[in-house]
């Protein structure tokens, strides 16, 4: 698997996205047919993925979560209520 960075091709996305929310920080990768936004904001971050083809598998959770926080000592909540979007959030600290 392949954690694209394809955060200038959403540059209308990102603005209003940054305009309209809390959030300081959003970056957009691609993984095949899969789209992961990862956003950060002051007390709190969260990524999502979202497949319109296919529910998000297991394998692509837990890629996502060791490319992109790189170890660090969290423990994030994992909502997969909707099989097709999958929503990882933790507080900052």
């Amino acid at each position: 698997m392949i954690l694209t960075d394809v955060t200038n091709s959403y540059s209308r996305f990102i603005h209003q996205e940054l305009r309209d929310s809390t959030a300081h920080f959003i970056k957009v990768y691609s993984l095949g047919n899969s789209h992961v936004v990862y956003k950060k904001k002051q007390q709190h971050s969260e990524i999502i993925i979202s497949n319109k083809i296919r529910p998000v598998t297991d394998k692509e959770v837990q890629f996502v979560i060791a490319e992109l926080l790189d170890n660090k000592q969290i423990t994030p909540q994992i909502d997969n209520a909707n099989h097709n979007v999958v929503q990882i959030s933790w507080d900052n600290i």
